[in-house]
């Protein structure tokens, strides 16, 4: 740029001093061999420090491509051609530069769409410190930043080169013309200017969207004291409604005909419709839920094995977190067609029940009176409906009895539950009232012999169970022989 800068300062000193041709031929001829020369230079040299500490040259393609071209600016200098080499030494400096800062751009972009760059930026920054932005959205608007970065460049540039090239304004206003309008492909048109007005259509119809449904919840039922249950099954429709709407324009808008995606929805809908019953069942049955609203979010429902509060209805699944804080994915289709129970749907007005046992033999008045009183004596049992004590059966091992209280917050049962159970064992303890527990079989365990460890021993007892048994052979031996002796002859 230097060598070319300088040269065109001669030549227009050349033009007001009125300097021969050959003089400028010389000139120009003397700067094309010097870019020449330094793209030959730049091809060779090794600008990249490996990690070993070894130098390492451009890719090499960049580097043949630099050789390449100086030497063919040099060749076309030397053989005569010095307005072909002036031209390609220009239009290699230019249009270099112009690669190089659209690359320096591409960059910056593809630093702002990784995850986290666009937080680190001065705008990233401004917008955590002065708005709700989490981290995700940021990601999410700096993936939508770096892609607007590309097309600018793209948009800026890609003119820019073909003008420095030599083509006219009006054939790259026509091509742009016709690119914008719609290039024919067979019987499919596709117009950019339409699909990026789509998208810019249905990305306003979404923030719109956004918007009212933050409006309506934050402004409209929050000052109304609508329950937050009927204020979520209402933000959800109206962002589903919303969000469909805004599709639906932006198709309109990219030029799309609807009736040829109704034909092509028609032909395609039977076999979606067998791949995705279940999950049209589910969408289907979360319209049902958010309409008719049998449970809401903070709810406690029982469905068949699972139990736990409602924590987000959508439209395909429901989610349950039980209370030992797992959270459970529920499709709505078995909420809809399975029975569920809810602790809460009304109220959190509950009963709780309470069994306890005594023996034979007790004084049934005074155990009945003593479970009134403990029943009636806890802060958390409400006086209407009062305390109820059943005298529930004659069990095998005990008279069975069962209280009954309610509370105003179901949730708690287990806490009065608790604390009525405690208060029970203390005051029976004191009362010398007996709580049975069902008899235990005993189960005999045969103790095996322990393997002996004591070789010594054991040779011992073998040895002494060989003497012994020796001896008792012999003792019976000689027993036999004086049976012999003293048996009496036969007189005949």
């Amino acid at each position: 740029a230097v060598v070319l800068g300088f040269n065109y300062f001669l030549s227009v000193v050349n033009e007001k001093m009125g300097s021969p041709l050959s003089l400028t031929i010389a000139r120009s001829f003397v700067a094309t061999v010097v870019v020449g020369v330094i793209l030959i230079l730049m091809g060779v040299l090794r600008p990249f420090k490996a990690q070993d500490g070894s130098w390492r040259p451009w890719p090499a393609w960049l580097r043949f491509l630099a050789i390449g071209l100086g030497l063919s600016t040099i060749a076309a200098a030397l053989l005569g051609y010095i307005g072909l080499a002036l031209f390609v030494s220009i239009q290699v400096v230019v249009t270099g530069t112009t690669l190089v800062t659209a690359y320096i751009g591409f960059l910056s972009a593809r630093a702002i769409g990784e995850e986290g760059g666009f937080a680190d930026t001065s705008v990233g920054r401004w917008l955590s410190a002065n708005s709700s932005y989490e981290d995700t959205a940021l990601d999410q608007l700096g993936l939508v930043v770096s892609i607007a970065i590309n097309l600018m460049i793209v948009l800026v540039f890609l003119p820019l080169i073909l003008l420095m090239w030599g083509f006219q304004p009006g054939d790259i206003q026509a091509w742009a013309y016709k690119l914008a309008t719609g290039v024919t492909i067979g019987s499919v048109t596709i117009s950019v200017l339409g699909i990026l007005t789509g998208i810019v259509v249905f990305v306003i119809g979404y923030f719109l969207t956004r918007w009212f449904q933050g409006w309506l919840d934050g402004s409209v039922m929050a000052r109304g004291k609508v329950d937050t249950g009927v204020r979520n099954s209402i933000r959800l429709a109206v962002g589903y409604a919303g969000v469909a709407l805004a599709a639906l324009i932006g198709i309109s808008a990219a030029g799309i005909d609807l009736s040829n995606l109704a034909l092509v929805a028609g032909a395609l809908s039977l076999g979606i419709g067998f791949g995705l019953q279940n999950v049209v069942s589910n969408f289907v049955s979360g319209l049902i839920l958010l309409a008719e609203r049998p449970f809401k979010v903070g709810d406690w429902i029982v469905a068949g094995d699972i139990s736990g509060t409602v924590r987000k209805i959508s439209v395909r699944a429901t989610e349950i977190e039980t209370f030992q804080r797992q959270s459970v994915i529920l499709p709505n289709s078995n909420l809809i067609n399975n029975a569920v129970g809810n602790w809460t749907h009304r109220n959190k007005l509950g009963r709780v029940d309470i069994k306890v046992g005594v023996a034979y033999g007790s004084d049934l008045k005074r155990v009945h009176a003593i479970l009134l009183d403990i029943a009636r004596a806890h802060p958390m049992v409400l006086k209407n409906p009062e305390p109820f004590v059943l005298f529930a059966n004659f069990g095998a091992a005990a008279l069975e009895f069962e209280i009954r209280v309610f509370v105003a917050d179901v949730m708690n049962g287990s806490t009065v539950q608790n604390d009525i159970r405690f208060a029970i064992f203390d005051i029976f303890e004191d009362e010398h009232i007996e709580i049975p527990s069902t008899p235990r079989a005993v189960v005999e365990t045969k103790k095996h012999e322990s393997w002996p460890i004591d070789d010594d021993k054991i040779e011992a007892e073998f040895a002494e169970r060989e003497r012994l048994e020796a001896e008792a052979a012999a003792e019976r031996e000689r027993l036999a022989k004086m049976k012999r002796k003293g048996r009496k002859p036969d007189p005949s």
